[in-house]
């Protein structure tokens, strides 16, 4: 099983990890008033138990995590950091359980079952949602929790995922046009830190690749992933499956 833990709500599937095929339904769920762990996991609990899952479970957050625990989380709250998941959910998974940051769990999927590496040596996949996940695989290796969405923005102040993210087209009503402006020089700030041979945009703003993809511009390989919603709960099962 996988799950993906976003800023608005979650993703969760049951997933063959060797094809990547979803088993059955994915379903939604979207966060009520309060995104604190509580009330977020009681929910995710409810969800397993409809699913009558019991086995090996991955679960994506947004935010970097060490031991199976959040240590930051940026869109949900500081209620989350240190919270152990696993034993809330210890009924389900019987101590087979693996949590890790919800953008690496995005690049996992990709990289075995979606748009692939390609033979790139350095690939930064993109996941534009509530903020900006960025994950960065070397040599065939996640390196995990980078977390650069949170890095100062080199001219506009704050952080990158104020400007760069969904959220931020959304709450600013930025036309495609001037989203992909302000997207643009976030991508060519983490590209000149960077160095990748390919980069993946991952999120819902994929929809619209074909109007903008010819508003962006890399020395890299630019590329759109193809799982769309699935990419992270597939992720996280993955994790799973060796556990």
């Amino acid at each position: 099983m996988g799950i993906d833990v976003g800023g608005s709500g979650f993703r969760i599937g049951v997933f063959d990890t060797m094809s990547g095929e979803l088993i059955g339904p994915l379903h939604q769920h979207r966060h009520g008033v309060s995104t604190g762990p509580t009330d977020v996991l009681d929910a995710i609990c409810e969800a397993i138990e409809r699913l009558q899952w019991e086995g090996p479970i991955g679960l994506g957050f947004p935010g970097a995590v060490e031991a199976n625990r959040p240590i930051t989380a940026p869109n949900l709250g500081e209620e989350w950091v240190d919270v152990d998941v696993s034993k809330h959910l210890m009924a389900f998974h019987g101590g087979r359980f693996v949590m890790l940051n919800d953008a690496d769990a995005v690049a996992l999927g990709e990289a075995q079952h979606g748009v692939g590496h390609g033979g790139a040596a350095c690939v930064l996949t993109l996941t534009i949602g509530t903020g900006l996940g960025t994950s960065v695989h070397r040599d065939g290796s996640l390196v995990p929790n980078l977390e650069y969405g949170r890095l100062p923005h080199p001219t506009r102040g704050g952080c990158l995922e104020e400007h760069l993210s969904g959220r931020a087209r959304t709450q600013e009503n930025l036309s495609l046009e001037a989203w992909a402006m302000r997207f643009q020089e976030g991508l060519t700030h983490l590209e000149h830190r960077l160095q990748p041979d390919r980069i993946i945009l991952y999120g819902g703003l994929m929809e619209h690749w074909d109007e903008i993809r010819p508003l962006l511009s890399a020395k890299a390989e630019l590329v759109a992933a193809t799982l769309r919603e699935t990419a992270g709960p597939l992720g996280a099962a993955m994790a799973a499956h060796d556990l």
